[in-house]
């Protein structure tokens, strides 16, 4: 069985791996910088990706104050948060957008800041905003489609792993469509519900 990974890092390497995302910084850090000078005013700094991670740590202007709660969306993050050298962290329960949600329902609420990627969803946001939280997010890197994607011929392919919906849109960028005849696996229910909508939209 021959199985395509379209994430960034593949679990093992008998997998094809050809990525169809990429991480870069953004062009312009100033609203990144305005927005981590005035970390004062916020209750909550969530990051939802190690990406944002990197991108906040190496900024001059991320100093903590006492009362900020640092919340991390998962493992993955916590650990970069971590390398970063952090150590008071709040994690939530369940690595994707719902856990998070559900970890700040249960929180005094608060100014929430969200370092995220220029093509994140709203989901994290518009919930903490129906919680009551106010929500400021600002683009702390890039997300987008490598400039010369590898293309491979997917008569031969199996099984295609997608780790994000940018993954999903990305691929069918690539290919014109979710071929047929294909075990798909995603991570996480964000992805899988974006796929299993252009999955009923081909009508696959």
């Amino acid at each position: 069985m021959k199985t395509l990974f379209t994430g960034l890092t593949p679990p093992d390497t008998d997998c094809i791996h050809t990525p169809l995302i990429e991480i870069a910084p953004v062009d312009d850090d100033t609203a990144l910088r305005s927005a981590l000078s005035r970390l004062p005013d916020y209750d909550y700094l969530l990051f939802t990706s190690r990406f944002a991670v990197k991108a906040v740590a190496h900024s001059s202007l991320f100093t903590l104050h006492s009362s900020l709660k640092i919340v991390s969306i998962g493992p993955t993050t916590t650990a970069s948060l971590q390398e970063a050298g952090l150590t008071d962290i709040a994690q939530a329960e369940h690595d994707n957008s719902y856990g998070v949600i559900d970890w700040f329902s249960r929180q005094p609420r608060g100014r929430v800041l969200i370092p995220r990627s220029n093509i994140a969803l709203n989901i994290i946001p518009d919930g903490l905003l129906r919680l009551g939280f106010e929500v400021d997010t600002v683009t702390a890197y890039q997300n987008r489609m490598p400039q010369h994607p590898q293309k491979v011929d997917l008569r031969e392919i199996d099984c295609i792993v997608f780790t994000s919906p940018s993954t999903i849109d990305n691929f069918i960028r690539l290919y014109g469509s979710l071929p047929e005849g294909k075990e798909f696996v995603t991570r996480g229910p964000i992805t899988e519900q974006h796929l299993k909508t252009i999955i009923k939209q081909q009508n696959l």
